[in-house]
């Protein structure tokens, strides 16, 4: 069992929030973070099965300023509204894994992962000209690549880090089916258990 940090690049993604509320070039990994929860089930020193659950979370924040009413005389005073956009992308995916074990403390390992990819957003602004908040979610398939190193610590215990490639065909009910391209890194703890 391993769990652990995961960051991703994301290429940009469009939202629809409602019929006239739409972000676009948006992606997964502003001001981001995420993490993984995996297991891997040894089937002899070379290959296993992998089962990963993967959740990435952003966040953007932007004020639009206006002018309320008529402003007949510059300069007008203008007043901000604060307005948020929270992507989230989850996967739930498993495969095989390739596990090049040796006599070292270093073991080297490629998996390639097939499931499923939840998107979800919420998009949210308060302020003086509206408060409002709507959700756009959608599922599809995600693949995932990663190739990486198990460094042993003690019995039983070892770090875990990878290199991923993942692609996710998710978008809004009202939208075309996006591809998301993802390409990150993920690090964490792994725990035998024999």
């Amino acid at each position: 069992m391993f769990a652990g940090y995961s960051s991703i690049e994301t290429n940009n993604h469009n939202f629809h929030f409602a019929p006239h509320i739409t972000g676009f070039g948006l992606d997964y990994d502003e001001n981001g973070y995420g993490i993984n929860i995996g297991g891997v089930r040894n089937l002899n020193q070379y290959f296993g099965i992998v089962g990963l659950f993967d959740a990435h979370f952003s966040s953007n924040h932007f004020v639009l300023d206006y002018v309320p009413g008529r402003c007949s005389q510059p300069p007008c005073a203008k007043v901000g509204q604060g307005t948020d956009i929270d992507p989230s992308l989850f996967r739930f995916t498993a495969g095989p894994e390739v596990a090049f074990r040796n006599r070292t403390r270093v073991t080297p390992f490629a998996d390639v992962l097939f499931g499923l990819a939840h998107s979800h957003a919420t998009f949210s602004t308060t302020g003086p000209v509206l408060t409002l908040s709507r959700l756009d979610a959608e599922s599809g398939f995600a693949v995932n690549f990663a190739a990486g190193l198990e460094v042993r610590v003690a019995h039983g215990f070892s770090f875990r880090g990878s290199i991923d490639y993942g692609k996710a065909f998710v978008g809004s009910s009202a939208l075309p089916s996006q591809l998301v391209d993802s390409i990150g890194f993920s690090s964490g703890l792994l725990f035998r258990f024999h």
